[in-house]
C-alpha cells in the first residue's frame, strides 16, 4: 500500500529532496493561490495527484465551485488523479440530507469525468447508513479508481457514531470486496491504521498531518501515537517522549534506513521543525507496524479475522525489534 504524503506547494520541508518520494498531493485552492508554476515550486517530478478542495469548502466556507474546480483541473495536464469535487456529509446528518450530498457528489463526478476523462477519480463518503453508501457504491463501479471520504472522524477520533471505529473499518472491508478498481483512502494515513489498512486491500492513502505534528513538536511513532520532544509548553497532546519512545523511534528509523540519521544525532533531528517533518513524513510513509494502542490492536485483531482470517498473523508479525 502507498502512503502519499500531501503538502502545500510552497511548503517546506519538501521531503523528496531528501528521500524517494512516489507521489504528492496538492489542493486545488492552493493551486489556485500559487499559479500555473505550481511544479517548479513544488520542486517535484514524481506522480502528482489533486485534491479538490471540497472538505475546505465545508469546514471554512471557501467560495469554490464545480466551474472553478473544473477550470483549474484543465491547466492541469500533468496531474495523474484528480479528486472528484466532493459534498461530504457529516456523521451527523439526517439521512435525508446526507443523501442530498450524496448526489450533489455523483453529479460533480459525471460532470467532471465528462470534462476531463478517467483521471477523474469519484469520492464516496463513510456515512452511518450503510445501505445508502452501498447504493451510491454501484454508480462508480465502471471508474477504474475510487476515494473514500469521510473516515478520519468515524476512525481516528472515534467521534458520533456508537462503535463508529469499527463499522467504518468494516465498511470499508466491504467497498474493498465489491470494487474491483484501484481504492484510495483520503486522509487516513495515520501510522496507528495503515497495517490495518493493508492488510484490507487498500491500495493507497494519504497523510497531511506529518508538517502540522512537526510544527507542535510533536514527532510520530511507527504503529502510532505522537510524542512532544522540544520542551515547550504543551497546548494539546500532553505526552512528552520517554526514552523507550526514542529508542523505539530511533531502532524504526535505523532498521528502514532513514537518510539523514547518522548524519545527525537524534537530539537534532528533534530540536527542528524541518527535521521533526522529515521524520513524520518518513514514519508515515514506511509505517505498517501493528497499532500500539490496545483500543486499535483489538480492533485490528478481531476485525482482520472476521474479514480474512488473518488478524493475530499481522499483529504478531510486523514488531519492530
Amino acid at each position: 500500500m502507498k502512503v502519499i504524503l500531501v503538502s502545500p506547494v510552497r511548503g517546506v520541508p519538501r521531503p523528496w529532496l531528501y528521500f524517494h518520494v512516489d507521489t504528492v498531493m496538492v489542493n486545488v485552492v492552493d493551486v489556485m493561490r500559487s499559479g500555473s508554476r505550481h511544479r517548479e515550486t513544488l520542486m517535484f517530478d514524481g506522480e502528482l495527484w489533486v485534491d479538490s478542495g471540497g472538505y475546505q469548502v465545508l469546514k471554512r466556507g471557501i467560495g469554490l465551485g464545480l466551474d472553478d474546480v473544473k477550470k483549474i483541473y484543465r491547466r492541469l495536464w500533468d496531474a495523474s488523479r484528480l479528486m472528484s469535487f466532493d459534498v461530504p456529509p457529516s456523521p451527523n446528518d439526517p439521512r435525508e440530507l446526507a443523501e442530498r450530498k450524496f448526489r450533489a457528489s455523483l453529479r460533480n463526478y459525471r460532470s467532471l469525468r465528462k470534462a476531463l476523462g478517467n483521471r477523474v477519480v469519484p469520492v464516496l463518503h463513510v456515512y452511518r447508513e450503510r445501505e445508502l453508501v452501498m447504493r451510491y457504491l454501484e454508480e462508480y463501479e465502471d471508474s477504474e479508481d475510487l476515494a473514500i471520504g469521510g473516515a478520519v472522524p468515524y476512525v481516528l477520533t472515534g467521534r458520533g457514531v456508537k462503535d463508529g471505529r469499527r463499522y467504518a473499518l468494516r465498511l470499508i472491508a466491504e467497498i474493498r470486496e465489491r470494487f474491483p478498481g484501484r481504492l484510495h483512502l483520503l486522509g487516513m494515513g495515520s501510522p496507528t491504521v495503515t497495517g490495518i489498512l493493508e492488510a484490507l486491500g487498500v491500495d493507497s492513502t494519504d497523510s497531511a498531518t506529518w508538517r502540522l505534528k512537526a510544527a507542535y513538536g510533536k514527532v510520530l511513532l511507527p504503529g502510532g501515537g505522537e510524542r512532544h520532544v522540544t520542551g515547550r509548553p504543551i497546548r494539546f497532546g500532553k505526552k512528552e517522549a520517554t526514552d523507550s519512545d526514542m529508542e523505539l523511534l530511533e531502532r524504526f528509523l535505523r532498521k528502514t534506513g532513514f537518510p539523514m540519521l547518522g548524519k545527525l544525532g537524534m537530539e537534532e533531528l528533534l530540536g527542528k521543525f524541518e527535521y521533526r517533518a522529515l521524520i513524520n513524513a518518513w514514519v508515515v510513509i514506511n509505517s505498517r507496524e501493528p497499532p500500539r494502542s490496545a483500543v486499535f490492536k483489538s480492533l485490528a485483531e478481531s476485525l482482520l479475522h472476521e474479514v480474512h482470517g488473518r488478524g493475530a498473523g499481522l499483529l504478531r508479525s510486523r514488531h519492530v525489534h
